[in-house]
């Protein structure tokens, strides 16, 4: 079958761990990925048209099954949109029952199959709510992938571990109960004012989770009770009732882990789906039963029972078990509450593993990366980069010059500060405009592409028609923009490419049909790569690399963590001596750690210009967490987060004891500076996007009518690029049988203005060229042309090799404005036989 994900959660490895397992089963998946937020149905025509472009790609995939991660990302009017196609719709409801007023049961009844996530008393609560049972329970789910078997392979850290938030006014009793046990624990997630030093560090990527579960004895799960919700936005009369989540996503995770699960519940018969977790009833048991089982010589045992149990009723292959039985089988009905809050226990994934084949992961191999340049194959351009900070080698002018040049092609920089074809804008939306006539007046050679390299600069139409005309084509690299304003929607209309900071804002800008912007994050280039192999022995320090001394000291408060040793730090607003040679700059990068703040200065904030030679340098790097999108990467996996304080402190602690999970960060990063992040490589895809862009409007004409014969009617259709291109030019290619010296006569008709030309054409004429001048740029041309035979006794075979081939449509800026239109014939031989003009 053919399966198509819509939305997804926080946790993203409950959609991809299911994907693989469907797809291993033998069937195909479309995965949105996660595309909405919030728990309420999404409004307003810009989130909307999102989901719906969305749902058109689902729709295009033409999916048997449509499966709903979120309710609240497909809205009343989009759901019955998927209806309609056909597809079986399939809802999971992971917030069960907490949404059930806001965007569960307003619903429900318009899906096909209904996957509950809660006890006998929720699936009660929506059969009494229907008069019918609705659903099955169908709880959280991983995959050995996301989360292995790492139980004791780390030097244990703490007696127990508790993944989640402990912040808010729903769960803030949490951290307080934790934190008031005599066993030593752990808590990874948001905490707030941490009194009683039980802080592990948030946990920003499953690698991070990995290594905390591998250094604790036992994991706690203390459930969110619905009884909290009271007073908020989610309470519905009698949730309180309902209880508790009954298997939150952490307890799948610390059982694919091999980690011994207690959870603190009041009703231990509400987990006996899952008989190897053990239940407390209080804080005070827990603590007994923590220090009890921590020092048993069963507790290895019981490790591998509650591994083997999530292999066997809670792993991604048990969750396709589940899902194939319930599209075919609707038995399910007939049971109560109770029979289908374990209906999904009858599915042993452990007794079917030969139907789920896994590949196995290729083997990375650690080597510093590199761009091997093939000049044989690779034609030389010559190009022109106009930017500023040409001094500093790693600012965006410095990085494009030294790739390009690299890549094997002519650089010719411009410093903006000195060039005097940089002049003030007359409009006031940039600091400067281009002044086209004095840029070709001082180039001794016509370059493929201007790059205006992150200055405040624009382009006026008269300006980019001029350099167009040159064949030049126009791109700015570095824009900052998070917002379609009136100076971005400027760029766009006149730059032919443009290269954003933002990766959210470019993808939102191609959704809307944007198709010149391109996402080019910060680079590095190979020459600090040759720089770095010139190194020796790294030194065993720490150095800070921000745009500004005030982001360091007013980002995340982790990184002062260092603060009173041996922290060096570099700040681009101080310009030092090492960011004026590729040499001294990783010399001065070739420690054990990079704290890396992102430049505030740039709206989001983004990550700063030094971002990719941190990575590419080798150290360990740590940036600061949730300070707007990061753009370059995935949290936790090429680099390591952190915000509160002493966070980074517990963070490098654990480092320094596991090896294997610090070369883990130090691969990902040098895979990302290898391709992402690497200068040559971008680059190398900017200039192929440039390549293919036509500094013309081609003619859009039909091709079974690309050729022009006696009694055939062709008609044609052109678009100009902008305002100021009113010159259209026609070429076509005309054809005479051999020996045949018969005229004919070439007729174009413009379909909306009332003129008509007509050209005599003889055997000698193999090119004719036309000129029609529009007093203002027309939405569209159209055009219709046909031909006429003077010899009316040729036969017919004769008469299908007389023809006139349309080649060539150019549109380009006139070179005197006009009233009125204007039809002038360019051919340089023949005789114009009538012209008529209106």
């Amino acid at each position: 079958m053919k399966f198509a994900f819509f939305d997804g959660i926080v946790e993203t490895h409950v959609a991809s761990s299911l994907e693989r397992a469907l797809v291993a089963a033998g069937h195909k998946v479309y995965n949105t990925g996660k595309i909405g937020h919030g728990f309420k149905f999404a409004t307003g025509s810009i989130a909307i048209g999102k989901l719906k472009r969305e749902l058109d790609k689902v729709l295009e995939f033409e999916p048997d099954v449509i499966f709903v991660f979120r309710p609240a990302s497909l809205p009343p009017e989009l759901l019955r949109r998927a209806k309609s196609t056909g597809a079986r719709l399939v809802v999971w409801l992971s917030d069960d029952p907490v949404l059930w007023d806001l965007t569960y049961g307003p619903v429900i009844e318009q899906y096909d199959i209904v996957l509950h996530c809660g006890t006998e008393r929720v699936l009660q609560f929506y059969q009494d709510s229907f008069g019918r049972p609705t659903g099955v329970n169908f709880p959280f789910w991983t995959d050995s992938k996301a989360f292995p078997y790492v139980f004791g392979t780390e030097e244990r850290e703490t007696d127990a571990m508790f993944l989640g938030n402990v912040h808010d006014e729903v769960r803030r009793k949490r951290y307080f109960d934790l934190g008031g046990l005599n066993s030593s624990v752990r808590i990874h997630g948001a905490v707030g004012r941490d009194y009683f030093n039980v802080w592990g560090g948030f946990l920003d990527s499953d690698r991070e989770v990995l290594q905390a579960g591998a250094r604790a004895g036992v994991a706690i799960n203390i459930p969110q009770y619905f009884r909290d919700h009271r007073g908020l936005e989610t309470w519905f009369t009698g949730l309180d009732e309902l209880g508790f989540f009954q298997y939150p996503s952490r307890v799948i995770q610390y059982a694919a882990m091999g980690l011994p699960i207690i959870s603190v519940v009041p009703t231990p018969s509400d987990l006996s789906s899952f008989p190897e977790v053990m239940t407390v009833p209080s804080m005070e048991e827990l603590d007994r039963t923590i220090h009890e089982i921590v020092n048993s010589e069963s507790l290895q045992q019981l490790s591998v029972e509650t591994h083997l149990r999530f292999r066997k009723n809670y792993s991604a292959e048990a969750r396709v078990l589940a899902l194939e039985s319930v599209l075919e089988d609707d038995s399910w009905k007939k049971l109560n509450a109770w029979e289908r809050s374990m209906w999904f226990t009858q599915f042993d994934a452990d007794a079917q593993q030969a139907r789920f084949t896994e590949t196995p992961a290729s083997e990375v191999v650690w080597r510093r990366p590199s761009v091997e340049v093939n000049r044989e194959t690779m034609a030389s351009t010559s190009f022109v980069v106009v930017g500023s900070d040409l001094r500093r080698v790693t600012s965006t002018t410095s990085v494009l010059t030294r790739g390009l040049t690299e890549l094997g092609h002519d650089v010719k920089t411009y410093d903006a500060a000195f060039s005097n074809f940089l002049v003030p804008d007359p409009n006031g939306e940039f600091r400067f405009v281009i002044n086209a006539h004095k840029l070709l007046s001082e180039l001794n050679e016509i370059p493929a592409a201007v790059f205006l390299s992150g200055i405040d600069c624009g382009l006026t139409e008269s300006g980019l028609e001029k350099l167009h005309s040159a064949g030049i084509k126009v791109c700015a690299i570095g824009v900052h923009h998070k917002s379609l304003d009136a100076r971005m929607r400027r760029l766009l209309q006149r730059m032919d490419l443009v290269c954003l900071l933002n990766a959210e804002f470019t993808q939102n800008l191609i959704e809307t049909g944007h198709e010149n912007v391109v996402f080019l994050p910060p680079l590095v280039d190979r020459g600090f790569f040759k720089a770095l192999g010139q190194l020796g022995e790294r030194r065993s320090a720490a150095v800070s690399v921000a745009k500004r001394k005030l982001h360091y000291e007013t980002q995340a408060a982790a990184l002062r963590d260092l603060d009173g040793g041996t922290l060096e730090h570099m700040y681009v607003e101080e310009m030092p001596d090492a960011l004026l040679s590729l040499d001294a700059l990783a010399e001065k990068l070739n420690v054990s750690v990079l704290l890396a703040p992102h430049d505030s200065s740039l709206p989001g904030p983004l990550p700063s210009e030094l971002l990719p030679f941190a990575l590419a340098s080798g150290a360990l790097v740590a940036v600061p967490r949730a300070l707007g999108p990061m753009n370059v990467t995935e949290a936790g996996t090429a680099m390591i987060s952190v915000r509160e304080k002493g966070e980074l402190l517990r963070k490098l602690a654990r480092l320094a004891v596991s090896t294997s999970t610090l070369e883990a960060y130090l691969a990902e990063a040098r895979k990302l500076v290898a391709d992402k992040l690497n200068a040559e490589r971008q680059i190398s895809k900017v200039i192929s996007r440039l390549e293919r862009i036509q500094l013309t409007q081609e003619l859009v004409v039909n091709e079974t009518a690309s050729v022009v014969s006696e009694g055939v009617e062709v008609q044609i259709e052109s678009t100009p690029r902008s305002s100021a291109t009113t010159l259209l030019s026609l070429t076509f290619s005309n054809l005479f049988p051999e020996g045949l010296n018969s005229p004919f006569t070439l007729i174009v008709r413009s379909s909306d203005d009332d003129f008509t030309y007509l050209e005599t054409v003889d055997a000698s004429r193999t090119v004719s060229k036309l000129q029609i001048q529009y007093p203002k740029a027309p939405t569209v041309a159209r055009l219709a042309v046909s031909l006429k035979l003077h010899e009316r006794d040729l036969n017919d075979v004769l008469k299908k090799f007389v023809s006139s081939t349309l080649k060539e449509a150019i549109w380009s800026a006139s070179p005197d404005p006009v009233d009125h239109l204007t039809i002038r014939s360019s051919s340089q031989s023949g005789r114009l036989e009538l012209y008529a003009n209106s």
